[in-house]
Protein backbone atom coordinates (compact mmCIF):
# COMPACT_ATOMS: atom_id res chain seq x y z
CA UNK A 1 0.00 0.00 0.00
CA UNK A 2 0.79 3.51 -0.97
CA UNK A 3 0.08 6.46 1.36
CA UNK A 4 0.35 10.23 0.72
CA UNK A 5 0.88 12.34 3.25
CA UNK A 6 1.37 16.30 4.03
CA UNK A 7 0.15 19.77 3.39
CA UNK A 8 -0.55 22.82 0.83
CA UNK A 9 -0.24 26.29 2.07
CA UNK A 10 -2.10 29.06 -0.11
CA UNK A 11 -3.57 32.61 0.97
CA UNK A 12 -6.25 31.83 3.48
CA UNK A 13 -8.66 33.58 1.09
CA UNK A 14 -8.49 31.31 -1.49
CA UNK A 15 -9.13 28.57 0.76
CA UNK A 16 -12.53 27.65 -0.10
CA UNK A 17 -11.82 27.87 -3.64
CA UNK A 18 -9.04 25.35 -3.28
CA UNK A 19 -11.67 23.10 -1.49
CA UNK A 20 -13.79 23.41 -3.88
CA UNK A 21 -11.42 21.98 -6.14
CA UNK A 22 -10.16 19.18 -4.28
CA UNK A 23 -13.81 18.17 -3.45
CA UNK A 24 -14.36 17.45 -7.18
CA UNK A 25 -10.84 16.11 -7.23
CA UNK A 26 -11.28 13.75 -4.65
CA UNK A 27 -14.38 12.40 -6.13
CA UNK A 28 -13.09 11.32 -9.05
CA UNK A 29 -10.15 10.14 -7.31
CA UNK A 30 -11.76 7.72 -5.03
CA UNK A 31 -13.78 6.24 -8.09
CA UNK A 32 -10.00 5.03 -9.56
CA UNK A 33 -9.44 1.85 -9.64
CA UNK A 34 -6.72 0.98 -7.09
CA UNK A 35 -7.65 3.72 -4.49
CA UNK A 36 -8.71 3.09 -1.06
CA UNK A 37 -8.86 6.47 0.46
CA UNK A 38 -8.81 10.51 -1.08
CA UNK A 39 -8.88 12.96 1.61
CA UNK A 40 -8.52 17.04 1.63
CA UNK A 41 -9.32 18.61 4.95
CA UNK A 42 -9.06 22.66 6.51
CA UNK A 43 -6.27 22.52 9.25
CA UNK A 44 -6.56 26.22 9.56
CA UNK A 45 -7.61 28.80 6.48
CA UNK A 46 -4.90 28.52 3.91
CA UNK A 47 -3.35 25.17 5.25
CA UNK A 48 -5.04 22.29 3.64
CA UNK A 49 -3.71 18.73 5.08
CA UNK A 50 -3.77 16.11 2.28
CA UNK A 51 -4.16 12.04 2.78
CA UNK A 52 -4.42 9.45 0.14
CA UNK A 53 -4.02 5.23 0.20
CA UNK A 54 -3.33 3.25 -3.41
CA UNK A 55 -2.77 -0.30 -3.43
CA UNK A 56 0.31 -0.29 -5.50
CA UNK A 57 2.81 2.54 -7.43
CA UNK A 58 1.01 1.13 -10.47
CA UNK A 59 -2.64 2.68 -9.03
CA UNK A 60 -0.93 5.90 -7.77
CA UNK A 61 1.18 6.37 -11.84
CA UNK A 62 -2.28 5.93 -13.20
CA UNK A 63 -3.83 8.23 -10.74
CA UNK A 64 -0.99 10.92 -11.80
CA UNK A 65 -1.94 10.64 -15.43
CA UNK A 66 -5.71 11.19 -15.40
CA UNK A 67 -7.54 13.87 -16.66
CA UNK A 68 -8.60 15.66 -13.42
CA UNK A 69 -5.27 15.45 -12.13
CA UNK A 70 -3.97 17.41 -14.87
CA UNK A 71 -7.31 19.81 -14.07
CA UNK A 72 -6.75 20.44 -10.40
CA UNK A 73 -3.12 21.25 -10.82
CA UNK A 74 -4.21 24.03 -13.27
CA UNK A 75 -7.09 25.19 -10.72
CA UNK A 76 -5.16 25.49 -7.76
CA UNK A 77 -1.73 26.92 -9.77
CA UNK A 78 -4.11 30.21 -10.15
CA UNK A 79 -4.84 29.79 -6.46
CA UNK A 80 -1.11 31.06 -5.24
CA UNK A 81 -0.04 28.40 -3.38
CA UNK A 82 2.90 29.13 -1.28
CA UNK A 83 3.78 25.66 -0.88
CA UNK A 84 3.27 22.16 -0.88
CA UNK A 85 4.73 19.65 1.28
CA UNK A 86 3.60 15.85 0.65
CA UNK A 87 5.42 12.54 1.08
CA UNK A 88 4.80 9.30 -0.29
CA UNK A 89 5.00 6.41 2.12
CA UNK A 90 4.99 2.91 1.11
CA UNK A 91 3.53 0.31 3.85
CA UNK A 92 4.17 -3.23 4.07
CA UNK A 93 1.79 -4.08 6.74
CA UNK A 94 -1.74 -3.31 8.20
CA UNK A 95 -3.68 -3.97 11.35
CA UNK A 96 -5.74 -2.68 14.03
CA UNK A 97 -4.47 -0.39 16.39
CA UNK A 98 -6.58 -1.70 18.77
CA UNK A 99 -6.84 -5.73 19.10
Amino acid sequence: MIVIAGTANLPPENTEAFMAAAGEMATASRAEGGNLDYCFSVQEPGRIRIFECWESEEALAEHFKAPHMASFGATIGDLGLTGMDLQKYQVSSVGPLFE
